[in-house]
């Protein structure tokens, strides 16, 4: 778990992941890879069996966030979303923000129940609206302190153990998919494999560091792992999501509802003879939101197949996801099945 917290509580909202891209290449590093970092912040990291073509297994860095977009005069910061996030997880939560002095900490303020109408308690608080609070007396206290326009802000919250199998956290899509790479590292060494770190996965309709990284690289294959949808709680219905905790990874035939990755056909075949083969549960899933870095590959170079292997997630893109640390083993067992069958 000290790694798993380690990538987890790291900061690295999208186009800001030097710090998780920190702790990925000083990992690989010990793995034994040639590791490097390329001009889009990408960790690049190339086994020592590493040759043309090789296989690429890619796991993003980034993770949800904010920017700082003003500042008033009485030291609130207003701000705009990085990626996908729900309105209604923005209240009261503590954040991080990473400024040139170092790291500052505030908090997302509210109107307490006390003063709001009966028809405020019943929509959610459009983001324009919320306020970010780190004690400043006023606008040149807060740029004292170290606040400009642009500085990043990502949720300040811990990992912990629900259960002893299950664990929630912040940025768990994807610092799961990191966990793995590190984990995979270790038993991919002799192979034509080349293990990378992505950015602004969460930014883009198709991961941008993922399209660039394999323009460079020109892999053979790609398999992006990255965490999927679980609908095994109240919320969801059975027709909505089929994916369920600790039944296996999910295989991603179609993302986007077809906007996203079609996975390649001969690599899917592949995927579910090689689950097969080695008795590994695993689960199928077609998404009509949402995609992955294999959508940005699989168009590049001619086209270069490639497939998502998910860890199922609960409430994903939120500070409080929670996945299964037997789906996180069960996968990272699968990869290397698969590494092992292409590279």
């Amino acid at each position: 778990m000290e790694l798993f917290c380690k990538l987890t509580e790291s900061f690295g909202v999208p186009g800001h992941e030097s710090e998780i891209a920190g702790i990925m290449a000083s990992e690989f590093k010990k793995a034994g890879y040639k590791v490097g970092t390329d001009r889009f912040g990408n960790v690049i990291a190339r086994s020592p069996k590493a040759r043309k073509k090789p296989l690429m297994i890619g796991a993003h860095m980034d993770e949800i966030g904010m920017l700082v977009k003003f500042i008033n005069e009485k030291g609130f910061l207003r701000f705009v979303k990085l990626g996908g996030i729900d309105n209604r997880v923005l209240l009261n939560q503590r954040v991080v923000i990473q400024t040139e002095k170092g790291k500052l900490y505030g908090v997302i303020g509210n109107k307490p129940p006390h003063m709001q109408k009966a028809e405020e308690m019943k929509t959610a608080i459009d983001n324009k609206s919320l306020f970010i609070d780190i004690g400043a007396k006023n606008r040149k206290d807060a740029e004292k302190m170290g606040v400009k326009i642009g500085d990043p802000i990502a949720f300040d919250i811990l990992t912990k153990s629900l259960n002893g199998r299950l664990v929630t956290g912040k940025a768990l899509d994807d610092r799961v998919g990191c966990y793995i790479l590190l984990e995979i590292a270790k038993r991919l060494k002799n192979r034509n494999v080349v293990l990378v770190g992505t950015t602004q996965e969460e930014v883009s309709t198709f991961g941008k560091g993922a399209m660039i990284a394999a323009y460079n690289l020109e892999p053979g294959n790609f398999i992006a792992v990255d965490t999927s949808i679980a609908g095994d709680h109240p919320e969801m219905s059975e027709d909505e999501s089929l994916i369920h905790l600790n039944k296996g990874p999910a295989l991603n035939l179609v993302e986007g509802g077809g906007r996203g990755n079609f996975a390649d056909a001969a690599l899917s075949k592949l995927c579910v003879a090689v689950a097969k083969k080695h008795k590994i549960q695993y689960q199928l899933e077609v998404i009509e939101g949402g995609s992955t870095d294999a959508a940005s590959v699989y168009g590049e170079r001619g086209g270069i197949p490639s497939i998502a292997i998910c860890v199922p997630t609960r409430y994903i893109h939120s500070n409080v996801a929670v996945c299964s640390l037997d789906d996180m083993e069960k996968t990272a067992d699968y990869v290397v099945k698969l590494a092992e069958a292409l590279a």
